[in-house]
């Protein structure tokens, strides 16, 4: 007999199959079995075994120490002993039994009863070792795919927490919400492309990019639609559930939808802090002539762009992307919400918290422009100003609002998972039919989950998403948007478009000095504009401030009268002209930025203006006209010189440049002459002895550059932006 053999009353052997293998012995004891005093409840106890048939890689190695144990050889009265190794080979595999019930006595590799080295007849029969996995558990070689210490089986892919018909309840919820958002963010996206020129203005320009980011991610959610798509989005080759992505043998386009998904949102929540940045400033510099955006923009773009690209690559990096049936999609954190913790929740409480701020200063501010020029306000800018403050305290309180729905949501899951995980651990079990270890004689009883994750928390978490994505597109809702469209529809279709134009007088001043040489020629010309020249309303209602623009609003008179007033104010110059800095009394600061634009007159000009003074001698006037300054020629071009000179302008002889007059005429009387005829200066009326001469010109107004426009009160300059029809305020 083997040694470690030991005497015991053999039996005649009642089943000669264990485990569905034949015995190639015909005798055994119960002797090893502790649990058992006959063979009929060895034989029992066996079935009970069986439930670890559905962990295929326990079921594999345990079968041989189970017959070895409950079924020894027994020959010349002695038994036959497993060996210490075929014992050890089931701690691993067969983890399972020792987390749930502990292994029996009898079955803990001790040295009495598993010898080392110690052959037993029972290693010899091959048994059948493909076992299988219950339901809600797959079979699976990918160590990756297993559940926790069911080696060789895996979580099916469609999550078991919910039944077939919540699964289809919920694809058809983020359908219909999907396609919502899809659409509200591509309208908005094609009004702004559709009036691109006047729409491409901050802070309106950054809705733009805030849906655009809506529209993507809406996109990402809407790809599981496609056919057979969301299968090989959400579950592996093996037919298990996608966890941990990426992996080097699984396809991207797990990951990709990911990508995606998350990094659209995280840029448009980032977007949004921008906004409301954007808003602050812009509302703060309300009345002024500062830009608060200028060259800011390019920061911008860095920062949205790049903070979303870090984060993703962080989670891609940590290898935390998780597959989710019920959604579609795969996204971080389904499985451990600890990095969904850290990358969704931390981003977006952030976000709320310097977005929130920034709003609130921006609302603020508005309400202190009104309340603290409540006289000098006209009816239709306050009303521009409550109008623009009650679309933002809407949209903040649904900002706030959907933010603290998704935090709800999340917290909810995080409360519960760990009770979720519990229950389905049972089940698994249960599904198993893992009732081993100490003996019982209670009924199996049915298996369910019984606590499960609320299908409506869900529901409503993903509302709040998609309900930011439309808020975000409710901006353009406006009747300038119909506007814009109507413009689109009649360009297209070649029709004419009968709503009045705007353009600003900026424009029309700049058109008139490109043509100044047609003005030379026919003063009387009419200047002609194309459409890239006129200016409409926006889209976007409240956000978009040009403050350089007081008034966008142009009389006809005007218009009729801007050849003339570009003359009046020297932009159109005669041919020989040059360019020299003057010694005036101006502060030392403003000495380098001071020029005298200086014309060559012609001779019979200067003829003409000798018979003017002769003439107005002989009537003896009071007030004796002071004789033109000798004008000096323009130094040869021949002489290098930095001094810049403006380009040369046909010889026109009638054309006077300011600056030209004799500095004894009144203001009044040069007035005269310019507005009768700015081309061509006549002989102009006597000057009223009574009437005041031109007042002494004051230290600051000399240290004034030349050229600058009238300083006008903060209060008139935010009246004007505030009625400016291009700022849609």
């Amino acid at each position: 007999m083997a040694p470690g053999g030991l005497p015991f009353d053999s039996q005649p052997l009642r089943y000669n199959v264990c485990l569905g293998s034949a015995l190639p012995y015909g005798a055994t004891s119960t002797l090893l079995a502790g649990d058992s005093e006959s063979q009929e409840e060895a034989h029992g106890k066996l079935v009970l075994w069986s439930g670890l048939r559905n962990a295929p890689r326990c079921w594999a190695v345990i079968q041989p120490l189970l017959c070895a144990v409950y079924m020894p050889k027994c020959e010349n009265d002695r038994v036959e002993l497993p060996s210490r190794t075929l014992c050890q080979a089931t701690r691993g595999p067969c983890a399972i039994v020792e987390r749930e019930r502990g292994w029996p006595d009898f079955l803990r590799c001790t040295p009495d009863h598993f010898p080392e080295g110690c052959p037993n007849e029972v290693q010899n029969i091959k048994f059948n070792s493909s076992g299988q996995c219950e339901a809600p558990l797959v079979r699976t070689d990918n160590p990756k795919s297993w559940y926790e210490d069911v080696e060789g089986c895996g979580i099916q892919c469609q999550n078991p927490l919910f039944t077939e018909a919540e699964h289809q309840d919920m694809h058809s919820y983020i359908a219909a919400f999907g396609a919502v958002t899809g659409l509200c963010t591509f309208f908005t996206l094609a009004t702004f492309v559709a009036d691109w020129r006047n729409s491409n203005r901050y802070p309106a320009v950054i809705l733009f990019y805030v849906n655009a980011c809506f529209f993507v991610g809406s996109i990402g959610w809407l790809a599981q639609f496609m056919d057979g798509a969301r299968r090989e989005i959400v579950c592996r080759a093996d037919g298990t559930m996608r966890l941990g992505e990426p992996t080097s043998n699984e396809t991207l386009s797990c990951v990709i939808i990911f990508v995606i998904v998350y990094y659209a949102l995280m840029a448009g929540v980032v977007w949004f802090v921008v906004l409301t940045y954007a808003w602050h400033t812009s509302f703060k510099a309300l009345g002024t002539t500062y830009q608060p955006l200028s060259g800011k923009t390019s920061y911008f773009h860095l920062i949205t762009w790049s903070l979303p690209f870090v984060l993703t690559v962080a989670i891609l990096a940590v290898a935390q992307v998780d597959g989710d049936s019920v959604s579609g999609i795969c996204f971080v954190g389904y499985k451990n919400y600890r990095y969904r913790a850290g990358f969704v929740l931390a981003p977006i409480g952030l976000v709320l918290i310097v977005g929130g701020y920034f709003l609130i200063r921006g609302v603020m501010t508005l309400f202190s422009i009104k309340s603290n020029h409540p006289g000098l306000l006209s009816e239709k800018a306050a009303s521009k100003i409550n109008e623009t403050m009650l679309r933002l305290g809407i949209f903040g309180f649904l900002a706030f609002g959907f933010v603290l729905i998704t935090f709800s949501c999340h917290f909810y899951d995080f409360f519960n998972q760990a009770e979720w995980e519990r229950s389905f651990r049972d089940y698994v079990l249960c599904q198993a039919n893992v009732t081993i270890g100490l003996p019982t004689k209670k009924p199996i009883p049915d298996c369910e989950i019984k606590n499960r994750p609320s299908l409506l928390v869900e529901k409503i978490n993903l509302f709040a998403m998609f309900g930011t994505g439309i808020a975000m597109s409710t901006w353009v809702w406006t009747k300038a948007t119909l506007l814009i469209w109507r413009r689109t529809w009649c360009r297209l279709t070649g029709q004419s478009d009968d709503e009045p134009k705007r353009i600003k007088k900026s424009k029309m001043i700049a058109k008139a000095f490109s043509k100044r040489r047609e003005l030379l020629q026919n003063p009387g010309q009419e200047l002609s504009f194309s459409m890239h020249t006129v200016s409409h309303d926006g889209p976007v209602a409240g956000l978009a401030f040009d403050l350089n623009e007081p008034s966008a609003d142009v009389s006809s008179a005007w218009a009729q009268h801007v050849t003339k007033m570009v003359a009046r104010r020297g932009a159109i110059l005669p041919q020989d002209v040059s360019v020299t800095p003057v010694a005036t009394p101006v502060p030392p600061e403003e000495k380098a930025n001071l020029w005298l634009v200086e014309a060559e007159i012609s001779p019979e000009l200067e003829k003409r203006l000798g018979r003017k003074k002769k003439r107005r001698k002989r009537k003896k006037e009071v007030c004796p006209l002071v004789p033109l300054p000798e004008l000096h020629h323009p130094a040869p071009a021949s002489a290098s010189s930095a001094v810049p000179r403006l380009p040369q302008l046909p010889r026109q002889k009638c054309l006077v440049a300011a600056g030209a007059w004799g500095a004894g005429e009144s203001c009044r009387q040069r007035a005269w002459t310019l507005v009768s005829n700015p081309f061509c200066p006549e002989p102009s009326p006597l000057q009223d002895p009574f009437l005041p001469g031109p007042p002494a010109p004051t230290a600051w107004a000399q240290g004034r550059r030349q050229g600058l426009g009238p300083i006008h009160s903060r209060t008139n300059l935010m009246e004007a932006e505030l009625m400016d029809a291009d700022s849609d305020f």
